[in-house]
């Protein structure tokens, strides 16, 4: 029953973050839907936003270095749950990316 709530936990996120960058004016769906082989390399969303995202919910950090060396993903989107009373409770939510990543995002940004 477990990996049913943690698998329709992280289906949700996908979701959400897809929702929430087509808001932002990307073009985002998940990678379920669209392609099998990105979704098995690790990348969960099929978007034009900078970055190939992968994303996690977890009581637990994953193993970011993990994500970024052994998949396709190049940013990985964390909400960080805590279970209280019975019920997981969402504590944050966070983006981690390779530092030199992060660097080039503000390249095409103008500094004044």
């Amino acid at each position: 029953m477990a990996s049913n709530r943690n698998r329709n936990a992280g289906l949700n996120y996908e979701r959400q973050i897809a929702r929430e960058l087509r808001e932002m004016g990307y073009e985002a769906i998940t990678s379920r839907y669209e392609s099998k082989r990105l979704d098995d390399a690790g990348v969960d969303l099929v978007t034009n936003f900078p970055l190939k995202p992968q994303m996690k919910v977890s009581i637990n950090q994953p193993n970011v270095h993990i994500l970024l060396t052994e998949t396709e993903a190049e940013c990985v989107f964390f909400k960080k749950v805590e279970k209280v009373g019975g019920k997981f409770m969402p504590r944050g939510e966070y983006v981690m990316l390779k530092k030199q990543d992060f660097y080039d995002i503000f390249v095409t940004h103008d500094k004044s």
